[in-house]
């Protein structure tokens, strides 16, 4: 950077105008309404919000790319928010990003967060306590599976295996898009009450219900089910832990699995030398936000408690963005 220019910084000191702009549009449900070409008056009557201020949200929408205005003054969605914002579109991720209009006021108070040492709010909320919150959150976690989860799913090698325990598995997407590929295996979906009463809702519709098994499950008090699994996913779990849970995590692990017995981690992960990537160190500062033990773990370092549980590494695969998932897969020796 150029030590007499402080632009990026201003960039930086700036960023949030974007998102908020952003999750202002879907809540108002603006990128519903603009599947059609529709003019200000006709949007600000169907929305019933003020037509001047709803004026200066298009002009910014405008100027991001994400709506754009005919030459008769009216407004469209562009390909991109038509694809993945309009509620028309199978692939919309809108649910998922209203997760992060939870989130968003959380970072406003991460100098505290860094002080303290501890989340602003409890995470809680979004895991039962709020039943809105929760459905938002296990809703959110939904969609971005979807849109991952495929990829994700590829780079799984069950093999053989029959019983899947999901630890943590939310909405129960992957264990869902895994038993399909793999016929003969089954999963059990083990997450926290409030969590797993939204996951059976999803499993349901996504036809999976005679193959994946939603069951109450605290990790942090409860021991892995009397059941005969002889593989484990760990999806979008271990950045709400610190090491010592991660390895005590693996080390029931090791006792419960059969010689050969699978241990599969997906999860935003850090370069060996915790330097970045960019998105996954902010991944890990969301976490400090969100969560009381939130931390994003190096590749190597999980690679390495695996090894002294008692696991060899198998695979080990980074997918491009958006994805930004690492995937290792381990087997018990």
């Amino acid at each position: 950077m150029n030590p007499h220019d402080p632009s990026p910084l201003i960039s930086l000191a700036t960023a949030y105008w974007g998102s908020a702009t952003l999750i202002a549009a879907i809540r108002l449900k603006l990128f519903d309404e603009l599947s059609a070409p529709r003019s200000l008056s006709s949007l600000s009557q169907s929305l019933k919000v003020d037509e001047v201020a709803l004026d200066s949200l298009l002009v910014a929408l405008l100027s991001l790319e994400l709506v754009t205005r005919a030459e008769d003054g009216t407004f469209q969605n562009t390909p991109l928010t038509e694809r993945f914002l309009s509620a028309s579109s199978p692939q919309s991720i809108s649910a998922a990003l209203l997760y992060n209009a939870d989130v968003y006021p959380l970072w406003g108070q991460l100098d505290e967060v860094i002080q303290r040492g501890d989340t602003a709010k409890s995470p809680d909320a979004y895991l039962g306590d709020d039943e809105a919150k929760t459905r938002r959150f296990v809703y959110g976690m939904h969609h971005r599976a979807l849109g991952v989860g495929r990829a994700v799913a590829a780079s799984i090698e069950l093999g053989e295996a029959t019983l899947l325990a999901d630890i943590g598995g939310g909405p129960g997407t992957y264990a869902a898009l895994l038993t399909e590929a793999h016929p003969g295996l089954k999963a059990d979906v083990l997450d926290l009450p409030g969590v797993v009463k939204v996951s059976e809702e999803l499993v349901a519709q996504m036809g999976a219900s005679e193959r994946v098994r939603c069951q109450a499950y605290d990790y942090y008090q409860d021991p892995l089910p009397d059941r005969p699994y002889d593989a484990a996913l760990i999806s979008g779990v271990l950045h709400r832990e610190q090491p010592e849970k991660v390895k005590a995590m693996f080390a029931e692990l090791a006792e419960r699995l059969p010689r050969g017995g699978q241990v599969w981690l997906s999860d935003v992960m850090l370069n060996d030398e915790r330097s970045g990537p960019v998105f996954s160190a902010m991944f890990g500062l969301n976490m400090r936000v969100l969560a009381h033990d939130g931390r994003c773990h190096a590749v190597g370092e999980l690679s390495e408690w695996l090894e002294e549980a008692g696991f060899e590494l198998t695979k080990r695969v980074t997918l491009p963005a958006p994805i930004h998932y690492t995937v290792l897969g381990a087997k018990r020796r």
